[in-house]
């Protein structure tokens, strides 16, 4: 099989799997009545902190489709991205 095609169809199964993972709402930030963004283990509200250069990385890889976000639990300790 040609290189280029490969790289081409590789790219192609990559960006629908993130059109995927966007249409499922992975990872995009919960909300109810009270709170704008939970914490997905205990429901407590999330505070937002600097990106560190890992998350920008993966910001760039996805082409910036999600604006990805740190966030972090000050009752469990949880911590992560949101979009």
């Amino acid at each position: 099989m040609d290189q280029y095609l490969l790289v081409f169809l590789l790219l192609i199964a990559y960006l629908i799997i993130l059109l995927f993972v966007r249409q499922l709402e992975i990872g995009k930030k919960q909300s109810d009545g009270n709170c704008n963004n939970y914490c997905p283990d205990c429901h407590a509200a999330l505070n937002r902190v600097r990106r560190t250069q890992k998350d920008q990385l993966i910001h760039h890889f996805t082409f910036r489709m999600f604006d990805t976000r740190r966030y972090v639990c000050n009752e469990c300790g949880w911590e992560g991205l949101r979009w």
